[in-house]
């Protein structure tokens, strides 16, 4: 009697020892085990059958259309920051250490800084808070400091900002050695708290977007420089 069997396995051809075909297929074609040499050549002839068919169809990502993960703003859990917005996004920010992004480097054109904030909104956009302070020195304390305030709203193309230090202020900041001693290891935790006048303005666009307050700690590592341009620090819009 024949001695047949169906193997539910992708179809790759014909093996043809002694002139006589051996055909495997996932529609159930019979295989001749007569026509197999032997029974471990069989045996390797599926096994190849069968790794063929799992690697034709990988596993679907289950990371497909998430978000970059964002790193924690300070190691000691300590970053935040809070924001009252009016206007073209209404929103009260509470972000708290974890899952808010927090940079901080030197502005080389005029010796201050600039502080980013950045967490997501949804799987497909993300808030951005600038903080450019003009005149602001390594590991020093001020009050009543001008500050040129940009956000903008990735994935979605809005972009907004004060377009000078003339509509906002920082009536507190204090820096604090975040890392080791400053001579040696320069950065700083900042914390800050301010207000604006007048508000963001849209680049592109109509909207205006009012900071009524906002505080934060973040970080600034004074031995790193952000050349990137407030937009519109040099040249104000009429409101």
């Amino acid at each position: 009697m024949l001695n047949t069997f169906r193997e539910p396995v992708a179809e790759i051809g014909r093996i043809t020892p002694l002139g006589h075909p051996v055909v495997s297929s996932a529609r159930g074609r019979i295989v001749d085990r007569r026509h197999c040499w032997s029974a471990p050549l069989c045996a390797l002839a599926l096994l190849v059958m069968c790794k063929v068919h799992a690697q034709s169809t990988p596993p679907a990502s289950s990371d497909a259309g998430k978000p970059t993960a964002v790193a924690d703003c300070l190691p000691d859990g300590s970053g935040y920051l809070r924001a009252r917005l009016k206007g073209s996004i209404e929103r009260e920010l509470d972000w708290g250490n974890a899952g808010t992004g927090c940079t901080g480097a030197v502005r080389p054109t005029d010796g201050g800084i600039r502080v980013r904030f950045t967490r997501a909104l949804d799987e497909t956009t993300q808030l951005v808070l600038v903080f450019g302070i003009a005149n602001l020195h390594e590991g020093a304390s001020a009050s009543a400091l001008p500050v040129n305030v940009t956000v903008i709203r990735e994935g979605s193309g809005e972009f907004y900002s004060t377009q000078g230090d003339g509509r906002c202020t920082l009536d507190r900041i204090t820096q604090t050695p975040l890392v080791g001693i400053p001579n040696r290891s320069r950065i700083y935790r900042i914390e800050a708290r301010g207000f604006c006048t007048g508000p963001a303005r849209a680049l592109n666009g109509n909207g205006s977007i009012l900071l009524s307050r906002f505080d934060f700690a973040g970080r600034v590592d004074f031995d790193e420089a952000d050349d990137t341009a407030d937009p519109g620090h040099d040249q104000e819009r009429t409101p």
